[in-house]
C-alpha cells in the first residue's frame, strides 16, 4: 500500500474575471487510507465538487558527477513535505554528506518548535 498524506480540495467558482481555483479542505496524515478521507467528506455534509490528492513522494534532484541524482522517500503529511523544502532551500540544493552540527541541529529543532 502507498504511503503518503491526503489532501481533500473543494472546486470553488471563481468570481467574474478570477482564476478558477481548488481550495484545501482538510489534509490527512500518512496513517489515513482514501477511504478516511472520503469518510471524512461524507461527515462534513457539504455538497459541491471535490478531489481527494495523494502526495506519496518527494524528490530531491541534483546534479552530482554531471549526472542527474534523485534522492527518492514518502511524504507523511504537510508538515514533513514543508521541512523538506526548507532543508532544499537552505541548503542550496545540496544534499547534505553529514548530519548537521549539533548546534545546527538544536536551532533547527527550536526553530521549528517556536512555529507550532
Amino acid at each position: 500500500m502507498p504511503h503518503g498524506f491526503f489532501t481533500i480540495e473543494q472546486w470553488k467558482r471563481p468570481a467574474p474575471e478570477a482564476e478558477p481555483q481548488w481550495l484545501t479542505v482538510q489534509h490527512l496524515d500518512a496513517c489515513h487510507t482514501l477511504s478516511d478521507a472520503i469518510q471524512h467528506l461524507e461527515q462534513l455534509d457539504q455538497p459541491g465538487f471535490y478531489r481527494v490528492q495523494q502526495m506519496q513522494r518527494m524528490i530531491w534532484a541534483e546534479r552530482e558527477n554531471g549526472k542527474l541524482r534523485l534522492r527518492k522517500w514518502h511524504a507523511g503529511s504537510p508538515e514533513s513535505l514543508a521541512r523538506s523544502a526548507e532543508a532544499f532551500d537552505r541548503d542550496g540544493g545540496r544534499w547534505r554528506a553529514t548530519p548537521p552540527r549539533a548546534e545546527e541541529a538544536e536551532a533547527i529543532v527550536g526553530k521549528a518548535a517556536r512555529s507550532d
